[in-house]
């Protein structure tokens, strides 16, 4: 409770603290969810064509996992903030759970996908539909929670 009036007071209560605090989450979405969709994209066989999907992979990790390290805590303040709107909102809940299976899915089947050696092109297609679908709800489902109450 400490804490929750603690980050509610300061996103509340000064001027640039929940605009800033929404720049990181957004700003750590379009890092994460853009680093997951270059290796989907080349799954689907749609550019970076001279490079495999594990090794882009590889080389976006990092940011992938920081990003969303970003997205996480951002998430967290922003949610202390308003924690009464969002518990009553119809569309959060379901973000929530579209974004533990996005987390889920992508660092389970999609990387074992991404990471093997001459997957089935229709697998990899399907991974990457799936992946792709589950990011954009997610990304649906946070512009929606602010509209639908």
């Amino acid at each position: 409770m400490l804490l929750q009036n603690a980050i509610g007071d300061t996103l509340n209560n000064t001027e640039w603290a929940f605009a800033l605090a929404e720049c990181i989450h957004i700003g750590g979405f379009a890092v994460g969810v853009g680093s997951i969709a270059l290796v989907d994209f080349r799954m689907l066989n749609l550019g970076l064509r001279h490079e495999t999907a594990g090794r882009i992979l590889r080389y976006t990790e990092l940011w992938t996992v920081i990003a969303l390290l970003f997205v996480v805590f951002s998430g967290v303040a922003l949610f202390l903030s308003q924690a009464d709107i969002y518990r009553v909102n119809l569309v959060f809940p379901i973000k929530m759970y579209v974004l533990a299976a996005a987390l889920i899915y992508n660092f389970t089947v999609h990387r074992k996908v991404a990471t093997m050696e001459n997957p089935p092109p229709l697998l990899s297609k399907l991974v990457a539909t799936v992946s792709l679908l589950l990011w954009v709800s997610v990304v649906f489902g946070g512009i929606f929670t602010g509209f639908l109450v």
